[in-house]
């Protein structure tokens, strides 16, 4: 739905907040390139796309404003 064929975890990781880094697991040099280049999805990560991640994973992440609440 992002109109792009890389995946999103790194970028769905990235996105919150809290996370100032993300650690790739990768097998091989090509599948570390292809996690870098899903970086480039982050930004066409719409709101509607990542409530339909958190809604399916069933662990959404809190904000640090949610964390003390």
């Amino acid at each position: 739905r992002s109109g792009s064929a890389l995946p999103p975890a790194p970028a769905w990781c990235l996105r919150n907040e809290g996370v100032s880094s993300v650690l790739l697991g990768a097998s091989n040099a090509d599948q570390l390139m292809e996690n870098i280049g899903a970086i480039q999805v982050l930004p066409k990560l719409s709101s509607s796309i990542i409530h339909e991640i958190d809604s399916i994973l069933g662990n959404k992440p809190y904000s640090k404003k949610d964390y003390r609440s």
